[in-house]
């Protein structure tokens, strides 16, 4: 019998890393726990990354949060390496276009898009640990005793009907003081037309719509109404009270009118971008992961509203052309957050970059309504580990995890797109919906690629 052939173990792959913050160290400890041999380079020039670019090296990680400058290192990249595996994060969903069109090998990822499965599945209900995107539809990712697994999500019910109901509530109960007092000018208007018009008719024997003719003349001031002038003295007295009222109830609808015109409106009164009443999620921040998680909680069918505390944000302009409404103001003042019907919304979603102001925006809903479900987006840890020793908090998302555990996997040669954390763990999704931790999923991608 002969001896097997020897195996000649697969040599490690090179990762070069180029960035410095959180995300980085965390895509270093995933790339390490695996076994991968990683270069980091913190702020190089175009000079050190020709030098430390060799051919031994299989991917390269590319991360910043300004994506002019990851633009610019791709390039070089590219430059020195064409062909090279290589991954880029950009937020800009034009720029990332534009990158992979002008390299082909380029993978273009965002820590929002990779993160906002994550959060919107908490967002939809507790039982929910993530939500998982493909080409059959969303489904739910739910906790199992054999570990997470692919469920088909609940339906939020007929959009359409949803948005009849969304825009009645709007109406009957406005948010911002110039809908109200548009509101209340054309509404009283209307309730002193009509009055007019019923005792015009009755008292005169008049039809319904000559009546309402008759009574609009007088109201609007078009031309004098001889059967009034001719009729009982109390009916000249009360049409006098009416025209009096009706102008005062117009001056009140133009006040409103003006203010809308001039004012910058971030909720509309009706449409799209009208204020949810029930059933809504409250988005606490409106940077690129926020805005990324309104998008998606929309594309499921739930209301959103966000808060924003900068009213100079970049992404406002950016919220109002995709019709999301957004209020003004801190999201832990416990003003605004009455003004939300938190009373009535599925959850809120606490995902600013400052953690402390995360923390104390669940705190200040949490006060308001005591069984309101809330997600916490953490970023370092410590302090949100002390404050849930002291109070609950929610669902707690550490948005560097999950994201820079991703970027590792596509260094590794994954195409996997979407990951989360359970009991600690964090698992991805493959292309054929296969959820494994990452530790099994990148077992198979070892070797260097061909």
């Amino acid at each position: 019998m002969m001896d097997p052939e020897p195996t000649v173990p697969i040599p490690p792959q090179r990762i070069m890393v180029i960035g410095q913050g959180r995300l980085i160290d965390v895509v270093r400890r995933a790339l390490d726990d695996v076994g991968a041999r990683v270069i980091h380079l913190r702020s190089p020039n175009d000079r050190e990354i020709r030098r430390t670019l060799t051919d031994d090296v299989d991917a390269v990680v590319v991360i910043s949060r300004d994506d002019r400058v990851a633009l610019r290192l791709a390039l070089v990249v590219e430059g020195v390496r064409p062909g090279v595996r290589l991954i880029v994060t950009i937020y800009n969903r034009d720029l990332g276009t534009q990158v992979r069109r002008a390299v082909g090998n380029v993978r273009v990822m965002s820590m929002a898009d990779i993160v906002a499965p994550a959060l919107a599945g908490p967002c939809l209900g507790e039982h929910l640990i993530a939500v998982s995107r493909s080409d059959a539809g969303p489904r739910g990712v739910r906790a199992s005793a054999h570990g997470p697994q692919l469920a088909p999500l609940e339906s939020t019910g007929s959009r359409l009907v949803g948005r009849m109901l969304a825009n009645v509530a709007s109406l009957l109960h406005p948010f911002e003081t110039s809908a109200k007092t548009l509101l209340i000018g054309l509404l009283g208007f209307v309730v002193v037309l009509l009055t007019d018009a019923v005792v015009v008719g009755v008292t005169l024997h008049e039809t319904p719509i000559e009546a309402l003719y008759l009574a609009t003349r007088a109201i609007v001031t078009v031309g004098p109404n001889l059967a009034i002038e001719e009729g009982p003295a109390w009916l000249r007295l009360f049409s006098s009270v009416t025209m009096i009222a009706a102008l005062a109830f117009t001056a009140v609808f133009t006040a409103g009118l003006i203010n809308r015109m001039i004012d910058r409106r971030m909720v509309a009164i009706v449409g799209r971008r009208s204020m949810p009443r029930r059933d809504h999620v409250v988005v606490v921040g409106l940077g690129q992961v926020g805005l990324r998680l309104c998008l998606m909680l929309r594309e499921l069918g739930v209301p959103v509203v966000a808060i924003e505390r900068d009213p100079e944000a970049d992404n406002l302009a950016r919220a109002k052309q995709y019709q999301v409404p957004v209020v003004i103001g801190g999201g832990n003042s416990r003003n605004v957050l009455r003004r939300m019907s938190l009373e009535r919304a599925r959850a809120l979603a606490a995902v600013t970059s400052d953690e402390i102001e995360n923390i104390s925006t669940v705190v200040a809903a949490l006060a308001i309504r005591e069984d309101l479900p809330t997600l916490l987006r953490a970023g370092s840890g410590d302090v949100t580990d002390e404050s849930r020793a002291l109070f609950s908090i929610g669902t707690v998302r550490d948005v560097y995890i999950i994201g820079g555990t991703l970027l590792a996997a596509a260094a590794l040669g994954s195409q996997a797109s979407e990951a989360f954390v359970h009991d600690d763990i964090v698992y991805v999704t493959g292309l054929d919906g296969a959820v494994q931790p990452f530790a099994e999923h990148a077992g198979g991608m070892r070797a260097p690629a061909s």
